[in-house]
């Protein structure tokens, strides 16, 4: 049944009908076009009513459409169905004068699936005379300039250079091109960009008016001229354009080559172009003369191109190793990976000579994906060997996302020498092209979602606008900025890392500092709490056979693993305005402090200068001293220390206490920022609450009662003690409360004084002012646990509360409130614990003795199950990788006998146990279990996961019994191991 054409709604006619360019809107049937709809303006350029232009187009004449462009239309049309968008320059008659028309076609699809075409037109001008109208039917002109073009330069060039020379002596050839014409189209349309074109044809040539000048090829112009003042005339030239640009920021650049003595112009337009390119991306610079320089970078660039290959296969391009240090571990945390090109008997060329020659070829990606190949097995060679490993980045060039499938292939390689996506970061470095940005956003999307760390690179060096934008757009996992501009020695240099550096954090982006040079300025990024950096300074880049001297100082995973934990704090203050800050380098006026704590012995990675100064005040000559005490001492304030670790099991859970000298009382705040199963770290800063003065009779004070007089003892409970306190009149309005209480709920007192609620209380206020009014009716003491959320964190409170009598009668109440949500969960946990596995959820030993009034007196089989190799696998890829290795043997075995039959019976071992009905049943249940467990996906690897399994089967009478059948079971295990593994073997319990 053939398609029915289009109906539009009155909406859409009007829509298009009155549209203010000229306008076709066409469907396709069957390969045949039918015009529905022509706008009122497109009427009007051909002059013609609706009725009458809808019966000719339909009529499918060519009638008027100049001869030599019948062809390219027929082509035009046939394309425009293929493609969302293409377009045209033909003539088409009207009035009898031919028209110079561009033809843009848009495909859409509508909401009821038809597919239209939108032809938009602009009349680019008709010919005023004969002689116009020759040189728009000459193939030696250009149609949209009415200008000479290339064909006209390939007949007459030679004859009009050497004419030129003669007269001059010398000619200068100068190559044009409009920057970014690809990205204005894109944002202003094809119509836009040839008016643009057209106009800087007419602002050049009115330039050079003694000279030739014509459209060369798409966006660019050629003058040969005589020796021109293009300095002095080149800055008038680019005004005209970016005034005329619908940017305002569209102009020229241009490459000159100076011809003194007779070469072809083919020749002399080449060099020209060369020195254009010889330009690059430099957005500063108007022009370059041809020279010595664009030669030699050309000829090397001619002697990459053609042994690219060749240095592929013969190994000449060498992957070097840039260490990057972790200034708190002071270690080696990973490497950057770079490339040298070392041909036999040549110097090596780094990789700023040879990048930029692949990156205009489309050649880089082969590169990238070799130094990737060789990192990843590097990699898998180490792990092999049992050598320590740390991550590797990789730079990538946006250019590589040009070639389809890229990703896939980087995903490819990881797979191939399995290596887990967290050792793998890539350095990414931002693009001045809209397009380009969008590509290299998806590109990097693209590779997190594989669980690849992403890095924006060279932040700080000549693209950090570029940088800035791109940050806007999306989250890196990395932020490197390049200080080797930087000069430590000026205040305002230091202003600008400083903010920059802040900014990343509070982006939440890890900053790496980069090309550290010299000793100032790595004293100050360490001030700045700066952990990853690297350059010459700490060490230079090596070949991979210096890497084995080195690896006793890398960073183990566990270190990784903590450190990653609070790659985030900013140990800065905010406030980077205030005088004070400027003369104490940009540094916490508190002293702040980063320290580990392992098995009771505190590691400290990070203080600042108000910290060092502090410890001075307590007597100690360096913070190592300081550190040393605490680790030995365990009384007074050392204890209180300690008990504070204590009190921080949660991360972000904050913990303070006093640390009191004879010279002043000093709040220190305590706050769990990573953990890992053996290592926690802590941010610390602190204030001091008041000078003391010693007591110098204390039994003096002991006969006076101490000293304690009521206002003593409140000043204590509101302002040191940890309880939330608050206090209400008898029509329960609030009186008071303690700072505590105010922390508990995020509540000012101001909000709550003369209150009988505070400003939208959370679920555990109300519960509580649910019992305020029947506590001050029978004036019973209550204690209770209430839960609270706020911001999806679950706090759990015991409070109490208490009447405040006046003689016999009750005036007010007084509460108590405190924050046991850490003992809590850690019941709650135990709880868990005592039937299940936390990491798998199958029950573990614990439930045993539960299960016994079933497993006895029946026929039963009993199965353990081990994971091969198990422990050298958990060497290899880390606990995170050996966790998931269980979760999934844990998810086979649900899967295939449910969450009443197994058990994790410890480490890597598991237990089966179920009604027994066959031997066949049971081998066909383990070969389902063994089909689950090929090729899993492990986080961002693919495995075959190999176990080994033992079984009886029988008929216990006793929970001894049973015991005894697992004990039969593990035996068979070990036959199944001594076997070769990857089996199963078993048979008959002797209860059987």
């Amino acid at each position: 049944m053939a398609e029915a054409l289009y109906q539009f709604t009155d909406q859409e006619r009007v829509q298009y009908e009155t549209t203010p360019l000229p306008l076709l809107v066409l469907q396709v049937i069957d390969g045949e076009y039918h015009v529905l709809l022509a706008s009122d303006e497109y009427c009007k350029m051909v002059g013609s009513d609706r009725e009458s232009m809808l019966e000719y187009l339909n009529h499918h004449s060519f009638g008027r459409v100049h001869p030599a462009d019948v062809v390219r239309l027929a082509t035009f049309s046939a394309s425009a169905i293929k493609y969302p968008e293409c377009h045209l320059t033909y003539r088409l008659s009207i009035k009898g004068e031919y028209h110079t028309l561009f033809a843009h076609s848009k495909r859409i699809k509508t909401e009821d699936g038809t597919i239209l075409l939108l032809v938009s037109y602009f009349d680019l001008g008709n010919d005023q005379s004969q002689q116009s109208k020759e040189q728009s039917e000459s193939p030696n002109i250009d149609l949209l300039t009415g200008m000479p073009n290339v064909s006209y330069f390939s007949k007459f060039g030679d004859d009009f250079l050497r004419k030129l020379l003669k007269q001059a002596g010398q000619v200068d050839v100068i190559y044009f091109d409009i920057s970014s014409l690809h990205s204005y189209n894109d944002h202003f349309g094809f119509l836009q960009g040839n008016q643009l074109i057209k106009k800087c044809g007419e602002i050049i040539r009115a330039s050079f008016q003694e000279g030739l000048t014509l459209r060369y090829v798409d966006d660019s112009f050629l003058t040969i001229t005589a020796p021109s003042q293009l300095k002095k005339l080149l800055p008038e030239i680019q005004k005209k354009v970016a005034d005329f640009s619908a940017d305002k920021v569209t102009t020229v650049r241009a490459g000159v080559y100076q011809v003194k003595e007779m070469e072809s112009a083919t020749s002399a337009v080449d060099k020209a172009y060369l020195a254009l390119r010889y330009m690059g991306d430099d957005r500063h610079k108007a022009y370059q003369v041809y020279n010595t320089s664009v030669k030699k970078r050309f000829e090397m660039q001619d002697y990459l191109m053609g042994h690219f290959e060749e240095a592929l296969s013969q190994n000449w391009l060498k992957v070097y190793y840039q260490p990057i240090f972790n200034l708190y571990s002071k270690k080696i945390c990973s490497f950057e990976a770079v490339s040298r090109w070392q041909e036999p008997g040549k110097p090596a060329l780094k990789a700023s000579h040879f990048i930029p020659v692949l990156e205009r070829s489309g050649l880089v990606y082969q590169l990238d994906l070799h130094v990737l190949d060789h990192v990843c097995r590097l990699l898998n060679q180490s792990r092999a060997d049992n050598l320590p490993t740390v991550p590797v980045s990789i730079n990538l060039s946006p250019s590589d996302f040009n070639i389809d499938g890229f990703t896939d292939q980087v995903v490819g390689i990881t797979q191939k020498y399995q290596i887990p996506h967290k050792m793998i970061h890539f350095d990414l470095i931002a693009q001045p092209m809209a397009s380009d940005q969008q590509r290299l956003k998806d590109a990097a999307a693209s590779l997190q979602k594989q669980g690849f760390q992403i890095c924006l690179d060279r932040y700080g060096n000549d693209n950090s606008d570029l940088s800035t934008e791109t940050l806007l757009e999306y989250n890196f996992d990395y932020l490197k900025v390049d200080v080797r501009s930087f000069n430590t020695n000026r205040q305002r240099a230091k202003i600008i890392l400083a903010s920059v550096i802040n900014m990343s954090r509070l982006l939440k982006i890890v900053p790496v500092v980069k090309g550290v040079e010299d000793r100032a300025m790595l004293n100050f990024i360490r001030s700045l709490g700066i952990m990853l950096t690297q350059g010459r300074l700490l060490a230079k880049e090596m070949p991979e056979e210096k890497l084995s001297q080195e690896r006793d100082n890398f960073e183990i995973a566990e270190e990784r693993a903590l450190f990653s934990g609070f790659s985030h704090i900013n140990v800065l203050d905010p406030y980077l305005e205030t005088q004070d800050r400027l003369d104490n380098n940009f540094e916490n006026p508190r002293p702040s402090s980063i320290f580990i704590i392992q098995s009771r012995q505190g590691k400290l990675v990070y203080c600042n200068s108000a910290f060092r100064s502090w410890t001075s005040r307590l007597g100690y000559n360096d913070t190592e001293a300081f550190v040393k005490t605490c680790n030995g001492a365990a009384t007074g304030n050392y204890s209180r220390l300690w008990t504070a670790i204590g009190q921080c099991k949660q991360v972000n859970e904050i913990a303070q206490f006093d640390w009191i000298t004879d010279q002043e009382q000093f709040k220190v705040r305590l706050q769990l920022i990573s953990k890992t199963d053996n290592l926690t770290a802590f941010l610390s800063d602190g204030y001091k609450v008041k000078n003391r003065t010693p007591q110098k009779d204390y039994q003096q004070l002991i006969k006076d009662g101490g000293g304690l007089g009521p206002g003593k003892l409140r000043l204590a409970l509101l302002e040191n003690s940890n309880v939330g306190l608050f206090w209400k009149n008898a029509k329960l309005e609030y009186l008071g409360a303690n700072q505590r209480f105010l922390d508990y709920f995020g509540l000012q007192l101001k909000d709550i004084l003369g209150e009988v609620s505070c400003p939208d209380p959370t679920d555990g206020l109300q519960t509580i002012q649910g019992q305020e009014e029947q506590l001050l009716k029978d004036g019973v003491a209550l204690d209770d646990y209430m839960t609270d959320t706020d911001k999806d964190k679950h706090r759990t409170f015991h409070y109490f509360l208490s009447p405040i009598y006046d003689g016999n009668s009750i005036c007010g109440l007084l509460g108590f409130i405190m924050d046991v949500t850490s003992q809590m969960d850690e019941l709650t946990q135990l709880r868990v614990e005592a039937a299940r596995d936390p990491l798998t959820t199958l029950k573990n030993r614990r439930s045993f003795d539960r299960d016994f009034g079933y497993l006895t007196q029946r026929d039963i089989s009993v199965m353990m199950i081990d994971i091969d190799y198990f422990k050298t696998f958990n060497d290899k890829f880390g606990h995170l990788y050996g966790d998931a290795v269980l979760k999934k043997i844990s998810e086979a075995l649900l899967h295939v006998y449910g969450i009443g039959h197994c058990y994790r019976y410890g480490g890597d071992e598991f237990l089966v146990i179920e009604d027994f009905e066959s031997k066949d049943r049971l081998r066909k249940n383990d070969q389902k279990v063994r089909k689950h467990l090929e090729q899993v996906k492990i986080l961002d690897l693919k495995f075959d996961i190999h176990i080994s399994a033992g079984y009886v089967y029988g008929q216990a009478q006793t929970p001894d019994e049973v015991y005894e059948m697992i004990r039969e079971a593990d035996h068979m295990l070990y036959k199944s191991k001594e076997n070769g593994r990857n089996q199963i073997s078993g048979g008959p319990s002797r209860y059987n």
